[in-house]
């Protein structure tokens, strides 16, 4: 009887390491971005720009400091009024390394 039950765990175990199939897949390699904000103002009309880009930068988004957003590495915007802003960056790549930073700026007309 022991000898029975031990050829059946010995035929269970080896029945049950059936042979499988993992997916390779491929994952990226990314260095972590960092930027610092550049701009040009020419009254209310501000050209904003990543200034000593380094890693890899995927999506940057802008906050504006008046409520509105863009996207992009370089854009003219234009601010309805004079004011003080404050404009942050996301810079975001595709390990999902994430960098921040925020200047303030006055325009004037």
């Amino acid at each position: 009887m022991i000898r029975f039950l031990a050829v059946l765990l010995i035929c269970f175990f080896c029945a049950a390491c059936e042979p499988f199939m993992l997916e390779r897949r491929e994952f990226p390699v990314c260095a972590k971005p960092s930027a610092g904000i550049g701009y040009s103002a020419f009254g209310l009309q501000v050209e904003f720009f990543l200034d000593n880009p380094q890693g890899d930068l995927g999506v940057v988004g802008w906050s504006m400091g008046d409520g509105r957003n863009r996207t992009g590495t370089r854009f003219t915007y234009i601010y309805d009024r004079p004011g003080t802003y404050t404009v942050t960056i996301l810079a975001r790549n595709a390990c999902d390394d994430t960098f921040t930073v925020s200047r303030t700026l006055t325009v004037q007309p």
